[in-house]
């Protein structure tokens, strides 16, 4: 064979469209992959600092000396363990200079019945600390008790030593203007029993404009603003300027109203304090168990913790309080710690507008002879059909799991992360294969801008639903569907087969935003809600559907 015989320039042309082929889907899945990261990095805690912090600075390693005696052994309340912690605890204040008081009093749960006593004797540790001209007083809670089954570090231990270590930062540092009420509340654990008696009985409770109670629900992960009172338009905003590191997401919040879970701010909030509820909330396994150890606690959730409250307590400390209501605000993550939020009333007036869009996008898509209403029909077919088959086959799957496995084991799979995310992994694969697959057999028969238009109006058509129904989670409907619409505009005008990378690049929004709450969601729900997320996998990929495209020939494909 003749070694200067030229390349044929077919086989040069082959090649150099299958190198074209092979670098843009490697760039597609990269620019997936890396918005999928950008969401994932609004979930993270800051660094822990030392003991060699300033004064004037929360360290985590202060606080985690505190806790390592308040969490030393579980310490229930009615035990000699817990008189121990509140002897610590009010000895720790005094040495500071401060006057504590115990609130006294025999209190029965609003979740009691006659099956089940939730009754106590309960002894609240109230502290106030004159500010240098008040309006009305901020008050920081947390509770002292635990559980019987474990010492409750995280739970709410941390949220105390938290409390220890903000106040004494406090004190070497400018004074405040507002007064500042400590509430270490007793009888969480046995139903609130601690914050309905402040509530109900305590003078000061009149003297407050602004409540910050911190929970825990596990031991580890960042910690979130997940709960406000109504009228949060101004404390939102106020939030949004103080804390250093927030993470907050009104779409939780609305959640978090249906679900029937309660803290102390529950009956903070019914006895008409505003106020804000924080809590990290990963390591379940730790939850009321006797691995919820001071040694087992993630340092960075504590020091999160300690941010919050330290910077919140120097924010609000010196603002006027007297009257902290505004209209409900809608607000969420973007890129790592920065966080956007407007007023929620705008949510209809947002979707009105996406609705305007999107009939003028269908205008320029029959315009331009790219969009027919047949094939619009069928296409929305594609999206539908996707979403109910992952959610029927992923909820089926997962209902064998229990019943091939001991409850020990299976309660490894949900609160155990370096378990469950095998079978994260294999649920996302198998949710993959559906909806790669569906995708790529019937875009055969039905042309793909009629499909991405079609998955669009589905869009929409959910964005409706929260503006009315869940506005504060509006957003995580309304974004993704404006930019993606964008995409499908800008597709009308370039050549045919040459576009699909739109698809991927204007999904990226709407990729970081749900990424975060998908994540929360598996980390606190479990994966016992298997079907429900996986079926929120499948109605993101719809924004890339594109990309899986069998064909686009206008002229073979109606």
């Amino acid at each position: 064979m003749n070694s200067n015989q030229p390349i044929s320039p077919v086989i040069s042309q082959q090649t150099h469209i299958r190198w074209v082929t092979w670098f843009r889907r490697a760039s597609i899945f990269v620019l997936i992959a890396a918005s999928v990261l950008v969401g994932m990095l609004q979930i993270q805690a800051p660094q822990p600092v030392g003991n060699d912090a300033p004064a004037d600075q929360f360290s985590a390693e202060r606080a985690l000396e505190k806790l390592k005696v308040i969490a030393k052994d579980a310490h229930p309340i009615g035990s000699a363990r817990h008189t121990e912690v509140r002897d610590y605890l009010i000895a720790e204040l005094r040495q500071l200079g401060y006057q504590p008081e115990i609130q006294k009093a025999k209190v029965i749960s609003d979740f009691a019945k006659e099956s089940l006593d939730l009754s106590g004797n309960i002894e609240n540790i109230v502290t106030r600390i004159p500010g240098t001209d008040s309006s009305k007083a901020l008050m920081i809670a947390a509770h002292y008790d635990s559980v019987p089954e474990g010492p409750g570090a995280g739970d709410d231990g941390a949220g105390i030593a938290a409390m220890l270590e903000t106040v004494r930062a406090i004190q070497a540092g400018q004074p405040l203007k507002n007064d500042l009420i400590l509430l270490m509340t007793d009888g969480e654990e046995m139903g609130l029993l601690g914050a309905k008696a402040f509530i109900q009985e305590h003078p000061w409770v009149q003297d407050i404009g602004l409540v910050l109670n911190f929970e825990a629900r596990g031991n580890k992960g960042p910690a979130f603003m997940f709960e406000t009172s109504e009228q949060n338009g101004w404390i939102i905003q106020e939030f949004m300027k103080a804390a250093p590191q927030p993470i907050a997401y009104s779409l939780i919040y609305n959640v978090y109203k249906l679900m029937p879970n309660d803290t102390d701010l529950t009956k903070f909030k019914q006895g008409g304090l505003p106020g804000m509820n924080f809590a990290f909330g990963m390591g379940l396994d730790a939850y009321h168990s006797p691995t919820d150890t001071p040694e087992n606690l993630d340092r960075s959730s504590l020091q999160h913790h300690g941010e919050y409250m330290l910077n919140l307590s120097r924010h609000f400390g010196q603002l006027d309080l007297s009257e902290v209501r505004q209209e409900d605000r809608i607000y969420f993550n973007v890129f790592g710690w920065h966080m956007v939020s407007y007023p929620q009333s705008w949510a209809i007036g947002l979707i009105a507008l996406g609705v305007l869009l999107f009939v003028l996008t269908l205008w320029h898509g029959f315009r331009q002879h790219r969009l027919t209403l047949s094939g619009m029909v069928g296409g929305i077919l594609i999206p539908i059909g996707s979403l109910g088959l992952v959610y029927g086959v992923i909820t089926l799957l997962w209902r064998f799991i229990p019943s091939n496995l001991s409850r020990d084991r299976y309660m490894d799979i949900l609160t155990k992360s370096h378990i469950s995310v095998y079978y994260l992994i294999g649920l996302l694969a198998v949710t993959a294969l559906i909806t790669i697959g569906l995708y790529r057999w019937l875009s055969r028969y039905v042309r793909t801008e009629n499909v991405w238009a079609s998955i669009l109006f589905l869009w929409l058509l959910f964005g409706v639903a929260t503006a009315f129904m869940l506005p504060g989670g509006s957003y995580l409907m309304f974004w993704p569907f404006v930019f993606s619409l964008i995409g499908l505009n800008i597709s009308f005008r370039c050549r045919e087969g040459r576009w699909t990378w739109l698809a991927a690049l204007f999904a990226v929004p709407g990729m970081v935003l749900i990424t975060p709450i998908f994540y929360l969601v598996y980390m606190m729900m479990t994966l016992n809600m298997a079907g429900a997320l996986m079926t929120v996998v499948a109605l993101a990929s719809t924004l890339i559907y594109p990309v899986f495209s069998k064909r686009l020939s206008v002229r073979r494909h109606s």
